[in-house]
């Protein structure tokens, strides 16, 4: 393995679940993680961010040139990513998102429209009652 990583290579978009602390260090290491980020830099998608401990979900979605890659560089460098109610739960803790675990739950086409892309995002919060329960708004 290439001096400091320690994910196996990327194999396919479905088959991992990241913690917060393995996030991260795909942005600290990047060279060693090429392979990652080719990988989630290539798709839009919808994303989960599970809180472990409580259960509780929040559904994302990326769709910015740098696709899931570049969505996710924001949740490494600040824990929230830029959604209101987990800032407001760092507040509180800051060692909050050190028990967020990351996926994708789909990919998409970097070409899609954002609308729809926050289409399909809607899709999955009510398919999993994140907003009733969860962590959307």
């Amino acid at each position: 393995m290439e001096a400091g990583r320690r994910l196996p290579p990327f194999s396919d978009y479905l088959d991992f679940r990241l913690t917060y602390a393995q996030l991260k260090d795909l942005f600290e290491h990047e060279e060693a993680y090429r392979d990652w980020k080719t990988a989630l830099s290539a798709v839009a998608g919808v994303c989960l961010v599970l809180a472990e401990s409580s259960g509780r979900q929040y559904v994302g979605s990326a769709s910015s040139t740098d696709g899931v890659w570049g969505r996710w560089r924001r949740y490494a460098e600040s824990g929230h990513g830029g959604n209101v109610l987990l800032k407001e739960l760092i507040r509180k803790d800051s060692s909050y998102p050190e028990q967020f675990r990351f996926s994708v739950l789909q990919t998409l086409p970097k070409s899609m429209a954002r609308e729809t892309v926050i289409e399909h995002e809607s899709h999955y919060t009510e398919k999993l009652g994140s907003r009733a329960t969860g962590l959307n708004s």
